[in-house]
């Protein structure tokens, strides 16, 4: 059995250590990685699950709302740092604790608002805004912080690309269909496929959906994200077919609603 320091307490990682060793604590600073995550929200579908990432804006979103018709932001996601991977800590822990890990105590702060403010260049700022309605409960600190601060990645150059990102997948026929099936339920499979249709792909397996429950229903089949996976080495390609990686499944079922 191993055992993973955090702060004053003890996390066990047993079933997902195995044998590798314990003391990632202590890796170098390799920052290397594999690929990004790139996650996007459907807020109609965050707002009707009631979920955190939709922000403080749901009571008053309008189904013809910009927000309303395609992805929001959520975030850009390196993958387990090569020197921690290295030493044997599993991808649940770094997602977990992300840069937080390399802080005191492995502290992980009490609310996204308690990270610093971001002193983005006004432009970006206004962009960011429209296109990460979360921001407002400051998802966009949470974001950088946990995400992308530990690798020496510059706040504005950050932001940059992942709103180039999203505008490009927002630009892309996977968007439209997913705008043109908005109120209705649609085969998981139709969904992979408009995916991989989009984007000139073989297949869809660098596409992850995830679903959340409507706390009026009795299914979790409402889409309230899509995750991305991209090859680090060619990050700059994106979004070219070249540039995409096979990711995880997600935990849709095999009917989805697409709220509106």
């Amino acid at each position: 059995m191993r055992a993973w320091r955090v702060g004053s307490g003890v996390l066990l990682l047993a079933m997902l250590l195995g044998s590798a060793p314990a003391r990632a604590d202590e890796a170098p600073r390799d920052m290397r990685f594999a690929h990004y995550t790139f996650a996007l929200i459907w807020q109609p579908g965050a707002c009707l699950a009631r979920d955190e990432l939709a922000g403080p804006h749901c009571a008053t979103r309008k189904p013809d709302a910009v927000a309303s018709r395609q992805w929001s932001l959520h975030g850009l996601w390196p993958s387990t740092p090569h020197g921690l991977a290295q030493a044997g800590m599993p991808d649940p822990a770094w997602w977990r604790y992300g840069c937080y890990w390399y802080g005191p105590d492995h502290a992980i702060p009490a609310s996204s608002c308690s990270n610093p403010r971001l002193d983005l260049e006004p432009a970006l700022r206004a962009r960011l805004d429209a296109a990460m309605p979360a921001a407002a409960s400051c998802l966009d600190r949470h974001e950088f912080f946990k995400h992308a601060a530990c690798y020496g990645f510059e706040a504005d150059a950050f932001f940059r690309r992942a709103l180039d990102f999203t505008a490009a997948v927002n630009a892309n026929p996977f968007t439209a269909f997913v705008r043109a099936h908005r109120g209705q339920t649609v085969r998981r499979t139709a969904l992979r496929a408009a995916f991989a249709r989009g984007f000139g792909l073989d297949s869809s397996a660098a596409l992850e959906l995830r679903c959340d429950r409507d706390p009026e229903a009795a299914r979790e089949d409402v889409l309230v994200q899509v995750w991305l996976t991209i090859r680090a080495d060619r990050i700059d390609q994106f979004p070219a077919p070249a540039s995409f990686t096979a990711g995880r499944r997600g935990n849709c079922p095999a009917r989805i609603v697409i709220a509106r």
